[in-house]
């Protein structure tokens, strides 16, 4: 089959720093076998190349970009990337790694597979568009892969806001702040709020509020093309407070009294390259240990799968 990967850079996060043999392992296996390679400043200092690339030139022209480091990495690397981007590969150099889904001690035979091979498959990732308007200004904000988070900043009080949704009130909320997820997000900070495990394959957004003052405020679940839209509050009692606008765990803006949040999905899709075989239920019983059992704290064995499956009693 034709090779769809011929420039590939390496980029490289802050848990990649035990990485460093097999990253330089990689660098000669892929120049040996004839790819053009580009690395940004991390990777190269890694790898103990001189001549590293800051990351957006490194991935400027890449077909495939190899980032070693947890999710957080690959959402640094992401901010990066605009239309007809990179695909993305993940080695896991973190903890959990639910996009990096592919082991440091796998990583050889990972590429060949992917690149000598060709099996893998590749799946689009929506990414949400944020957009701040105070006063008929728009802020610039970037994409987002994981999530946009509304909070009220290092004290603990509520924020008040009011949710539109294609122009349609859903209410108006008052809590420690409000979570809007990607699917790709539903496993991030919206899991430890409350919210559902989503597909990565579906659009939609996640509209989750964070401890909200009237317990019978839920997740909701919009489809992707929805138009998302909150205004917040001013309280007449509080001067000078201002709402933290985090994107995908990094500082967006403060929000002011009477802005507009709106947001949308993405029309700049990530694409993630994953290995043959890739299972998203298999990543959650492996990142979230489901795959203990309740009673004895040992896997379940394989007569107890196949009797769940035929729905027999294990």
């Amino acid at each position: 089959m034709p090779q769809p990967f011929r420039r590939i850079a390496l980029a490289a996060g802050p848990f990649a720093r035990k990485a460093s043999p097999e990253l330089a392992g990689a660098a000669g296996w892929l120049r040996e076998r004839g790819f053009e390679l580009a690395l940004d400043e991390a990777a190269a200092a890694l790898a103990g190349e001189p001549g590293g690339l800051p990351t957006g030139e490194a991935l400027a022209g890449a077909d495939l970009v190899i980032v070693f480091g947890g999710d957080g990495s690959i959402l640094r690397t992401a901010h990066h990337l605009g239309d007809g981007s990179p695909a993305l590969l993940g080695i896991n150099t973190g903890h959990l790694g639910f996009m990096a889904d592919v082991p440091l001690s796998e990583l050889l035979p990972a590429l060949e597979g992917i690149l000598g091979r060709g099996e893998f498959t590749i799946e689009p990732r929506m990414r949400l568009r944020p957009r701040a308007l105070r006063g008929g200004r728009r802020l610039p904000l970037h994409d987002v892969l994981n999530d946009v988070v509304l909070t009220a900043g290092p004290l603990a009080r509520m924020v008040e806001f009011a949710i539109e949704v294609d122009g349609r009130d859903l209410g108006a909320f008052r809590g420690d702040g409000l979570i809007l997820a990607t699917p790709t997000g539903s496993t991030a900070y919206s899991l430890s709020a409350g919210g559902p495990l989503v597909m990565p394959g579906l659009e939609v957004i996640l509209i989750n509020p964070i401890c909200p003052h009237t317990l019978s405020h839920r997740p909701i679940v919009a489809p992707g093309g929805s138009r998302i839209e909150m205004r917040l509050f001013r309280d007449p009692e509080v001067e000078g407070r201002h709402t933290l606008l985090t994107l995908d765990g990094h500082p967006g803006c403060e929000l002011h009294p009477d802005d507009r949040l709106e947001v949308v999905r993405s029309p700049d899709p990530i694409r993630l390259v994953r290995p043959a075989g890739a299972d998203f239920f298999q990543v959650l019983r492996d990142k979230l240990v489901w795959e203990t059992h309740p009673r004895g704290g040992e896997p379940r064995p394989d007569s107890a799968r196949r009797g769940l499956r035929g729905g027999g009693r294990t």
